[in-house]
């Protein structure tokens, strides 16, 4: 009897570390494909830059907050947005928006709608993978981004996630200039 006990639990673990390494070897989703093939063309321009993000984390009044700005720049103008979260990527996540609304509405609609972040190795310094989903409530896509730091795991599968939709949209833009027939679909 205590043999099959160990042998399940075994087989468990067994499992749970072939699933782990499984999503640690995942190829990357859609969205961070086709984004990783755009930024590799010469001609790709981005449809903003960050400039810079800073976070501060700080106990006030006995609580927790977390304070990001992000300088972003598209074309040759700069923003500046700042936001409270509840945690640093969110944070991060309601200041970009803030900054990115300004001159791509559509964003408004954009929301991730589930957040999954893995470490693989042995020590707190793991590489970690950051996996978003994103949702415009027509359509979703996915993002994944690795580092050695956590929060910039997180931020970069943001950045990712933006940046897929604003270049969507452009093309849609462009492919409707093109050719007045198509849908807007």
């Amino acid at each position: 009897m205590l043999e099959r006990v160990y042998g399940s639990y075994h087989n468990q673990i067994v499992a749970m570390q072939e699933k782990s390494s499984v999503f640690y070897e995942a190829a990357p989703p859609q969205a961070s494909r086709e984004l990783a093939e755009l930024r590799m063309s010469p001609d790709y321009t981005p449809p903003f830059q960050i400039i810079r993000r800073r976070v501060i984390d700080d106990y006030n009044e006995g609580r927790m907050t977390i304070d990001a700005t992000v300088v972003i720049r598209i074309g040759d103008l700069e923003e500046t947005e700042a936001a409270r979260g509840v945690g640093v990527v969110h944070a991060l996540d309601l200041a970009l928006r803030k900054a990115l609304l300004k001159y791509f509405p559509y964003v408004a609609s954009v929301r991730v709608t589930e957040t999954y972040t893995h470490g693989s190795g042995e020590s707190t310094e793991a590489e970690v993978i950051s996996v978003k989903k994103f949702s415009d409530g027509h359509s979703t896509w996915t993002t994944m981004a690795k580092s050695a730091n956590t929060v910039e795991a997180g931020w970069s599968s943001l950045v990712d996630g933006y940046e897929w939709r604003i270049n969507l949209e452009s093309f849609r833009a462009r492919r409707s200039l093109g050719n007045p027939r198509l849908s807007s679909r």
